[in-house]
C-alpha cells in the first residue's frame, strides 16, 4: 500500500536570522494543519468566508477587519437576517479562521466580544420563547430503526437502505463518516461486524458491532443482505443506484443523510430524522440500556467529557438522576 510521505524537515530551508525562522515556521504549521482538515470541513469555512466578505462589502470595509467592531457587527448583521444562534456560531468560527488564514487573527477579547453578542441573541430568543432553525437533529430511537426498517420496500434500493440506516446507527457514525466506508473496512467476526471508520473529525476508530436480537434491525444481517443483493466486492461499501436498478458509485455523505430522513417519512416517524439522528440515538439508546460514558464515547469516538456527548445522555439521565424524584411530592 504506498504510504502518503511524512512531511520534509524543514530546517534545511530555513532563514538564517532566528526571529525570520520562527515566523517561517508559523506559516509552514498553519499550512500543515489546515491540510489536515476534512474536506468537508474546509468546504464548510470557504462557505462561511464567502459570507463574512458579502458583509465587509455591504459595510464598505477591508476584508482583514479583525476588530471587536467587525466581529460584533457580523453577528449582528446576521441576527438582522434571522439567522440561527447555531448559524451565527458557526459563520463566527469560519471567519475567525479565514482572518488567521490572512494574518489578521483577532485578539481573544475581540472575539470573546463577539460570542458575547452571540450569548445575548441567543437569551432574548429564550426569554420571547422564540427558535431559529431546526436545533438539534432528532435522536433516532430503536422503536423508530423498526419502523423505518420494516418500510424499507422489497427491492435493491430497500435492502440499500435498510443497510445504510443500521450501519450508521449501530457505529454512531457521521454521515460523512459512513458514505467513506469501503467494503474491506467492513470484516465479519464470529460476533459480528468489526468496522474500520478510517476518517472523522476526532480521527479514526474501530468499532464492534454484535448481530443484533432482532432480524429486521440486526446491522450484520442487513450488511450481508446487502452484499448478496448488489454483488459488490470491493471498493465503496454503500452505492448509489440509478432508476433501472444499477449498483454505482459510492453515496455521499449528503445521500447518506437523505436516505435517513426519506426512511423516517416512509414509516410515518413523528420525528424529523437528518444524518446525525442516527448517531445521536445510538448515543441516547446506549445510555437507556445502562452503558457508561467510557464505553459510549469508544463507540461513538467523542471524549469522554465532551459536552455533546452528555447532552444526549441527559436526555435520559433527567429521568434516571432527578433530584425532584423520590423526595415525597
Amino acid at each position: 500500500m504506498t504510504q502518503n510521505p511524512a512531511p520534509a524537515t524543514p530546517s534545511a530551508t530555513l532563514p538564517a536570522v532566528p526571529a525570520v525562522r520562527l515566523k517561517v515556521l508559523d506559516a509552514m504549521a498553519e499550512e500543515y494543519v489546515r491540510d489536515q482538515r476534512p474536506a468537508n470541513t474546509t468546504r464548510a469555512y470557504a462557505a462561511d468566508w464567502k459570507v463574512w466578505v458579502r458583509y465587509v462589502t455591504d459595510l464598505g470595509i477591508p476584508e482583514d477587519s479583525a476588530t471587536a467592531g467587525a466581529l460584533v457587527g457580523f453577528v449582528v448583521w446576521l441576527e438582522k437576517q434571522d439567522a440561527a444562534p447555531s448559524t451565527i456560531d458557526r459563520r463566527l468560527t469560519g471567519a475567525v479562521v479565514g482572518l488567521r488564514q490572512r494574518g489578521a487573527e483577532p485578539a481573544k477579547a475581540v472575539t470573546s466580544a463577539a460570542r458575547a453578542a452571540l450569548n445575548g441573541y441567543r437569551r432574548r430568543l429564550a426569554e420571547a420563547g422564540e427558535k431559529r432553525g431546526r436545533g438539534e437533529a432528532a435522536a433516532m430511537t430503536i422503536k423508530d430503526l423498526r419502523a423505518m426498517s420494516a418500510a424499507c420496500p422489497d427491492t435493491l434500493s430497500g435492502v440499500r437502505d435498510r443497510a445504510v440506516m443500521l450501519l450508521a446507527f449501530s457505529i454512531a457514525g457521521r454521515r460523512s463518516e459512513v458514505a467513506a466506508l469501503l467494503v474491506s473496512d467492513i470484516v465479519e467476526a464470529p460476533e459480528g461486524l468489526v468496522v474500520t471508520v478510517r476518517t472523522g473529525k476526532t480521527g479514526g476508530r474501530t468499532v464492534a458491532v454484535p448481530y443484533g436480537s432482532h432480524e429486521g434491525t440486526c446491522p450484520v444481517r442487513a450488511w450481508r443482505a446487502w452484499l448478496a443483493a448488489s454483488g459488490i466486492t470491493g471498493g465503496p461499501a454503500l452505492r448509489r443506484i440509478d432508476r433501472h436498478g444499477r449498483v454505482l458509485g459510492g453515496l455521499t455523505g449528503q445521500s447518506v443523510g437523505t436516505i435517513i430522513t426519506k426512511a423516517g417519512e416512509r414509516a410515518g416517524v413523528a420525528a424529523h430524522l437528518t444524518g446525525h439522528s442516527a448517531r445521536a440515538g445510538l448515543a441516547t439508546e446506549a445510555r437507556r440500556a445502562g452503558h457508561d460514558v467510557k464505553t459510549i464515547s469508544a463507540h461513538t469516538g467523542h471524549a469522554p467529557n465532551s459536552a455533546v456527548l452528555f447532552r444526549y445522555m441527559r436526555t435520559v439521565d433527567q429521568w434516571s438522576d432527578n433530584a425532584a424524584a423520590g423526595i415525597g411530592l
